[in-house]
């Protein structure tokens, strides 16, 4: 659904863009650091710094439209790998569409909770957002970070993984003491200490998606999406040009247990 004629903004690429400039695309990046502080970040890791592009905008937690400055400008907006890390989501969500143009899309690509290291955290909640917003929050809470870290989990040496997949034995990434002592650097340092402060199935999303529809935060609707491959869903939303049918809630929550339930292979072989 990208107009790939059209102008687009990649948030958080990496080592790894989507839409990447040599190819061709008329994108702008937005990332946490500058090329050169990713490549020295990532110079010893197995990737290929060597895909690093010019980075535009630097990101430091202030809302994205603010630093960005350009509203009903963008064709496109991609995010791989990046709303499961945004502190306030709902906010996110917003900011992102104001800078699209009406029939502009944003398209996201989501960790599904029961392919990786989030397998044994429960998905998220509209709650959860509707916290996280109240409180404008631009740093995970020190619960959150306590769970990131007291919970991330490896199938055999698998960090991610996909449906079918055999099964392996659990084991926790981080000791409980590592969890602790990060918990309590949370709520003494102001340094950000990233974390999966979301977690999704696909229909928990559309069901989180829909209430903030519902509740008049956000006027993004679903445009397209396809199942989950490998360790990931992907999803398409773009501005409504008028009021949003309200879906049956029932139906997405019926959808979102059976998805969680439907994991249940990992767990039982490996045991």
């Amino acid at each position: 659904m990208v107009d790939r004629k059209g102008i687009g903004l990649e948030i958080g690429p990496s080592h790894n863009p989507v839409a990447p400039k040599k190819a061709g695309f008329n994108v702008e990046i937005l990332d946490h650091a500058t090329a050169e502080e990713l490549r020295e970040k990532y110079k010893n890791h197995p990737v290929n710094i060597e895909n690093i592009e010019a980075v535009d905008y630097v990101w430091c937690g202030e809302p994205i439209s603010e630093l960005i400055g350009k509203q009903n400008y963008y064709d496109y907006i991609i995010a791989s790998h990046v709303i499961e890390h945004i502190t306030d989501m709902a906010s996110f969500l917003a900011q992102c569409e104001s800078m699209l143009k009406p029939n502009g899309v944003l398209s996201l690509i989501v960790p599904d909770k029961r392919y990786c290291f989030d397998y044994f955290r429960w998905p998220s909640s509209t709650g959860d957002v509707l916290q996280a917003f109240t409180e404008k929050r631009s740093r995970h809470s020190p619960g959150t970070v306590f769970d990131h870290f007291s919970n991330c989990v490896k199938m055999g040496e698998m960090i991610a993984w996909s449906q079918g997949t055999p099964a392996a034995e659990f084991s926790y990434i981080h000791t409980f003491q590592q969890a602790k002592q990060l918990w309590m650097q949370a709520q003494t340092k102001d340094e950000y200490i990233d974390a999966h402060s979301w977690r999704f199935t696909p229909s928990s999303f559309k069901l989180i998606l829909h209430d903030l529809n519902a509740l008049g935060l956000i006027q993004l609707s679903e445009v397209c999406s396809f199942d989950s491959t490998g360790c990931e869903f992907y999803i398409t939303l773009g501005k409504s040009k008028k009021p949003l049918e309200i879906a049956d809630r029932l139906t997405l929550a019926k959808d979102a247990l059976r998805e969680m339930l439907n994991s249940n292979e990992f767990l039982d072989k490996a045991a």
